[in-house]
Parts: C-alpha cells; sequence; structure tokens
C-alpha cells in the first residue's frame, strides 16, 4: 500500500535519513570501536513531533511500508492496568512479539506512557516514576524500530532524550504542502484549481484537517459531479468551529 505524504524538505530528508538508518541498522556497526561493539543493539527508536494533524501516524505508515515491515499501533488502553505490575508485564510481551515479527511498534500520543518523572511524594507518583523507568529501559534495548509520536517534545520524559535515535519535527504545513494537500484529497472531484490556491493560502489548516472538511463537503453532494464550492465552505466553517476560531473572512467570500 502507497501512502501520499506532503511535508516540507527537511521533514522528507529526515524520513530519508530513518529509513536508510534502519535499512541498515543490522550491519551498522561492522568494523566499530569496542566501546560501541560492547553495546550493539539494532533497535531504533524515533520521536516524531507535531501539532495533530501534520501527519505523525501517516508518515509512521509510509516508513513501515518502505521498510516492507508490519507496523502495530499499540493501543495504550489494552497495556496499562491499574494492579502493579501488570502494565509492564503486557509491555514486555508485546515487545517481545513485536521483536519476534521484526514489526515495527507506533506508540501514539507516547506521552501518557513516557511522561515526565514526578517528586513522587505520593504511592501513586512513585509506581508512576518506576513504570517510566521500566518502559525506558525496555525501549532502550528493545532490537526492533519504535516509533513514538506527541504534541510536543516537553511531555517526554527528558531522561528518554538520549535513548532516541531520531527526532523528526512536524511543522503545520506551509502553502506548497496545503495546495499539494487540497489537490490530492479533491481528486477528480475539484471545483478547479484556482479554488485550491485560495484555500491554500488563507486557509491555516492542517493536513488532516483539510482531510475532514474534503470529506465533511463531499458527503452533502453528488458523488458523481464537482464539490460544491458552498458546500466546502460549511464543512470549512464546521472545522473552524471545532477549533475555536472564526473562519477567515477571505474564506467567507467564496460561498457567496
Amino acid at each position: 500500500k502507497q501512502y501520499a505524504i506532503f511535508c516540507p524538505p527537511l521533514v522528507e530528508q529526515n524520513l530519508n535519513d530513518l529509513i536508510a538508518r534502519a535499512h541498515n541498522r543490522e550491519s551498522l556497526w561492522k568494523d566499530l570501536g569496542v566501546t560501541l561493539q560492547a553495546s550493539h543493539n539494532p533497535g531504533l527508536r524515533a520521536l516524531f513531533v507535531g501539532d495533530s494533524g501534520t501527519g505523525k501516524t501517516l508518515a509512521a505508515s509510509y516508513v513501515a511500508t518502505a521498510l516492507n515491515a508490519p507496523l502495530y499501533r499499540v493501543d495504550l488502553a489494552a497495556i496499562m492496568n491499574k494492579y502493579v505490575g501488570e502494565s509492564e508485564k503486557n509491555l514486555g510481551i508485546l515487545l517481545d512479539l513485536a521483536a519476534a515479527a521484526d514489526a515495527l511498534l507506533l506508540f501514539d500520543e507516547a506521552d501518557s506512557l513516557f511522561g515526565r518523572r514526578t517528586d513522587a511524594k505520593q504511592s501513586g507518583e512513585r509506581y508512576a516514576n518506576m513504570l517510566t523507568n521500566f518502559l525506558l529501559t525496555r525501549i532502550e534495548n528493545h532490537p526492533g524500530i519504535v516509533i513514538l509520536t506527541t504534541n510536543s517534545r516537553e511531555r517526554i520524559d527528558s531522561g528518554f532524550n538520549r535513548r532516541l535515535d531520531v527526532i523528526v519535527d512536524f511543522p503545520m504545513p506551509g502553502f506548497q504542502e496545503r495546495l499539494q494537500l487540497w489537490r490530492n484529497h479533491l481528486g477528480k472531484r475539484s471545483p478547479g484549481d484556482n479554488l485550491c490556491k485560495t484555500l491554500a493560502s488563507y486557509c491555516d489548516l492542517s493536513g488532516g484537517q483539510i482531510r475532514n472538511v474534503v470529506l465533511g463537503a463531499a458527503g452533502f453532494g453528488n458523488s458523481e459531479q464537482p464539490i460544491n464550492i458552498q458546500h466546502l465552505v460549511v464543512a470549512l466553517q464546521r472545522e473552524y468551529q471545532k477549533l475555536g476560531r472564526n473562519l477567515p473572512a477571505q474564506l467567507e467570500q467564496l460561498g457567496r
């Protein structure tokens, strides 16, 4: 399955570097110094940072596809358990299975598992810190590929930074990325490229939000016809309302 992602050149380069590193991770250690040989581990850990809808999860799918590796998206709710020791056991089983299948593990919103440790003044906080320590150690020793995503780098425990091999920042899309997103989401039902350029110029939404708008507008009309501009404006208004913001004045004019 092919994934079309549109991102700034630096993000694309970082993803390609990650893929190249992953391809070579088994032979990476060959003829390196004795200090590195003593800590030989083919595992690879990456953190994708960016606002919701900027393409972090899609990029993880892109990486897995490029590596021809199965992608396991971790259900954090299924791992976490109120009983002491059960969460560690669940994660241990998960990592063992992923290593055996050479699967890429994706931890979405990873700060819920790898969040900052506290001063541990209460027993619950102490257990949370112990769990974080266990997770950091297991991920560091895992021989496979792990990708974590977060909306904010500051939410990830600072002790995990040195354990990360790659950190990729996903900014909100610029004009060129937005234009490509509108073109590709609207496809053959686009009302016209001039409209796509107008939307890209004045609509500062993420890729995920643009997707929501196009699907919302498509649901109003005939699937055999181009998407109606008025329907697009209505879908845009609803998406901006979800953000607690007003539709840009330039876009309001489109529906008149």
